[in-house]
């Protein structure tokens, strides 16, 4: 195939052919960005379609202008459509700890410092307390702060 033919394909198919490529690289190299470009590439595909676009400049305007835009106004709409909201997620943890759950502890508890540990419901979990207790006791949980015990000697 020489220069001359590959001049020869409509300046439509290859914005198609390009709009294409892109939005199908999004599904490997994920962000929800390159696919923008892609549906900016369709757009100017249209626009040259129907005469709007007929030279490579409008064309590159065109290009670049709908793909910002797209960009701009859509990616955090369609980011949370995708992909969820975080906020949402953490409030979707329904996280209950059973107060006065008498539990062992596995790991030297110091007073007001994270870095003890108790053994509840088959895991180690960090555990806190306003006094010193030794690996071996049993404390009872009285609370919690994020994913630490808060734990009382008994």
């Amino acid at each position: 195939m020489s220069f001359a033919s590959i001049s020869q394909i409509p300046a439509e198919l290859v914005w198609t052919i390009l709009g294409i490529v892109l939005v199908f690289c999004e599904f490997f190299i994920p962000g929800l960005v390159i696919a923008f470009f892609g549906f900016g590439a369709l757009f100017t595909a249209l626009t040259t379609w129907i005469g709007l676009t007929t030279s490579l400049a409008p064309q590159l305007l065109v290009f670049i202008i709908s793909s910002i835009l797209m960009l701009i106004l859509l990616r955090k709409y369609l980011k949370r459509t995708f992909l969820g909201d975080a906020k949402s997620q953490v409030e979707r943890i329904n996280f209950s700890v059973e107060v006065g759950k008498i539990v062992p502890v596995i790991e030297y508890i110091q007073p007001g410092e994270v870095g003890g540990k108790v053994r509840y419901q088959g895991t180690n979990w960090s555990a806190k307390s306003s006094e010193p207790i030794p690996p071996g006791e049993s404390v009872k949980i009285i609370g919690c702060e994020n994913i630490t015990l808060i734990v009382e000697k008994l």
